[in-house]
């Protein structure tokens, strides 16, 4: 009868220790993936449209995929080079738009690029963009 408690608390645990990974992969997609790339007249105005649309506020920088989500995910199971501080490049590159902040005029410029992707995985998802090394060097 005691027993039962714990055989239950064990995998109560067991199905939480997922949901981290889960929730983080869920607002990764949400920044980073858009695939088909929602049609726009110019990069401006895609990345202006799709942080309003996201509800993506406060980001400088924002980068969104135009690739279905498994090759994406494939980056975390061996399409992916290690890099410093577990963070994965990808071996192939990567139809991206690349949002920037412009503070002096509060709106956003956007590049159409194709590139490898920098993540970080968990559970075999991807999690995290890095996005640091796309800012401009400031002097």
């Amino acid at each position: 009868m005691l027993l039962l408690p714990l055989v239950l608390l064990v995998a109560c645990l067991a199905l939480a220790g997922g949901q981290p990974c889960v929730t983080q992969n869920r607002l990764f997609i949400r920044h980073h993936v858009n695939n088909p790339r929602t049609p726009a007249p110019n990069p401006r105005a895609y990345c202006s449209m799709m942080m309003r649309r996201r509800r993506i506020y406060g980001k400088l920088i924002n980068t969104f995929i135009h690739a279905p989500i498994r090759p994406i995910n494939n980056v975390c199971f061996g399409g992916g080079t290690p890099f410093p501080s577990g963070l994965l490049w990808s071996k192939v590159s990567f139809t991206i738009t690349v949002c920037i902040y412009n503070l002096s005029t509060c709106s956003y410029t956007g590049t159409y690029l194709s590139s490898r992707i920098l993540i970080s995985c968990c559970q075999g998802h991807p999690v995290y963009y890095e996005e640091r090394m796309l800012l401009p060097l400031r002097v």
